[in-house]
Order: structure tokens, then C-alpha cells, then sequence
């Protein structure tokens, strides 16, 4: 299979006790769904999966099948990795059980392991599902930088493809033409919005993008106009996008899509602790507020508004 358009890094939210908020997740995912994204990956950085238990991300993976079966098309693409094999191979049969489209895991993480270990670990993972696997290139977090070597080992040995963070364009040029030149049924996904557009004549199809949790509108008409071939359009969403996500990296990028979604109006719960969200008197909700209907008007998009209300 090929995936293809914008997916998103979807948060996951969780009520002021820190048990995950089923309803509001689930408006969330139908609200992005609802607003063009094309998919979800679930419970990676932004979605808190390295602070669930194996069962809470699971019950995750049911409200985004619930979600998606209410609209056509939408690819489902939950992230399974784990700092240890056993409960990565666990999470991804789950996963395929609950019928997602592909699994993605980024490497064991906290420990420093070696390629050899890195690969028995992704074989584990393609042993255990007959649905396609996806490594996910995130060294911030993993502590393990992918190398061309094992990427084409495991390319060979099954994995379907890789999303990639941190936009390296020696490696991430040399898969997806060496791929291209062999013939080889490799997808390499960009786990970003930046990027997007120099990307798409490499022949990336789909981006992985955290703007979306907070304006799907601004990248549904870049990926639109990308694929419609109008470049003045895409070239003006495009530097739109990537000026919004600028500023929204004043913080770590789950508790900004909080903020963000505030700043619209939305009820956005809560991340779990120890993420904390500033108090909703704080000015930076109104700054945000200002930046987004400023993006918005640039393409002459329409700004829509939740009923929530930050204090006066």
C-alpha cells in the first residue's frame, strides 16, 4: 500500500485527573478527519505514547478505528514502538487485530543499542503482523540515528517503509531514489510539515504533520494544491504552514497544540502530567489566538471557532 497526503501526530487528552478523555479524543480525531487529514498516527511524541500504559494506547487504537469508520478513506497508522521488544510486538499485534492500515515503532529508546540490536527488533515487530511496518527515524527520542546500511537490511528483510523526523537529505535522498532505481515497494514518509513541498518532486507522497491537531485546514490546502499541481497556491500554504509552526515552537509541541486549540476555542483537556499547561489567563493563549487568524486570513480560509472562552 501507499499512503499518501497529510496525516497528523494526533494528541491524545486526558481530563484533569490524567485518565485519558475518550470523548474529547474521539471529537478531536472526528474534527480532524472532518477538516481533510487524511490520517492519524497514534499515540507517538505528541500522543503521549511513552507515557501510557500498553492498554491505554490500545483503547486509542479502538477510538481511532471507531473515528475513522466514520469517513471514507482514512488511513490508520498507530505507533507501537516501545523501549523494549516484547510490548512493541504486543501494541502491533493489537493493532492489526483492531484493523489499521500499518504499524510505525521508532527504535527501543533510553538505552544505547547497536544496528544489530536495532535490527532484530524491527524483524520481531514484521514477524509478528501481516500488516505493513514502518520504522520511524527519531534520534531526538531514541537515541539511535538511522544509518543507510540497516535501513536497507530491513528493507529487505520486509519493512514497508520509513517516516523520518529529522530531514537528513543525504539518507533520506539516498532511500527514496535508491528505492526508486531498484524497483523497490519502499515508502519513505517525512515525519514533519517542513519540508513538504522541495520533498514532494523526490517523490515523498505523505507527511506526518503536527500542525494538524490545530489547523488541518492550512495543510489539507497545501497537500490539495500540491497535488493539483497549482505551485503558486502550494508555494503561498507552504510558507504559510511553516511560518505558524515556527511560532509555535515556544514549547514542547503537545502542550502548543493544547494551547493552540484554546487559542481557537476548543476544549482541549489536558496532556498528562508532567506536562502542564500554563493557566488559561496566560497572554500567550491570545497571542496564539492573533497568529492563527492572521495565517488563516493569508489564504483567505475560513477561521472557525469553538465555544470556549479564555478569561477577559
Amino acid at each position: 500500500m501507499t499512503i499518501q497526503g497529510s496525516l497528523v501526530p494526533n494528541i491524545t487528552l486526558f481530563d484533569a485527573s490524567g485518565r485519558i478523555d475518550a470523548a474529547r479524543t474521539r471529537w478531536h480525531m472526528d474534527w480532524m478527519f472532518a477538516k481533510g487529514v487524511d490520517g492519524l498516527f497514534l499515540t507517538g511524541s505528541y500522543g503521549a505514547g511513552p507515557l501510557m500504559t500498553t492498554g491505554e494506547r490500545i483503547s486509542v487504537f479502538e477510538l481511532a478505528r471507531q473515528s475513522a469508520d466514520g469517513f471514507k478513506g482514512k488511513v490508520l497508522l498507530p505507533h507501537v514502538g516501545c523501549i523494549d521488544t516484547d510490548n512493541a510486538v504486543e501494541l502491533a499485534r493489537a493493532a492489526e487485530r483492531i484493523g489499521v492500515d500499518a504499524v510505525g515503532a521508532v527504535p527501543p529508546f533510553y538505552y544505547k543499542h547497536t544496528d544489530e540490536v536495532i535490527i532484530e527488533y524491527y524483524k520481531a515487530i514484521i514477524d509478528a503482523v501481516n500488516i505493513p511496518v514502518y520504522a520511524y527515524n527519531n534520534p531526538e527520542t531514541s537515541r539511535y540515528t538511522f544509518n543507510l546500511k540497516t535501513v536497507r537490511t530491513l528493507q529487505e528483510y520486509g519493512l514497508a517503509g520509513m517516516k523520518d523526523s529529522p530531514l537528513a537529505i543525504g539518507l533520506i535522498s539516498q532511500v527514496a531514489y535508491g528505492a526508486q532505481e531498484a524497483g523497490k515497494d519502499f515508502q519513505l514518509i517525512i515525519g514533519t510539515s517542513t519540508g513538504w513541498l522541495p520533498l514532494v518532486h523526490m517523490g515523498v507522497k505523505a507527511a506526518i504533520a503536527g500542525i494538524n491537531n490545530w489547523a488541518p485546514e492550512i495543510m489539507t490546502e497545501l497537500v490539495r494544491a500540491t497535488f493539483a499541481g497549482e505551485w503558486e497556491r502550494a508555494r503561498k500554504a507552504y510558507l504559510v504552514m511553516m511560518d505558524l509552526s515556527a511560532r509555535l515552537h515556544f514549547t514542547d509541541s503537545t502542550i502548543a497544540s493544547h494551547m493552540a486549540l484554546y487559542a481557537r476555542g476548543f476544549d482541549a483537556g489536558f496532556p498528562r502530567k508532567p506536562m502542564i499547561l500554563p493557566g488559561f489567563d496566560h497572554p500567550k493563549y491570545r497571542e496564539l489566538r492573533g497568529i492563527l487568524e492572521k495565517g488563516f486570513a493569508e489564504l483567505d480560509l475560513p477561521f472557525e471557532t469553538g465555544a470556549f472562552k479564555l478569561p477577559a
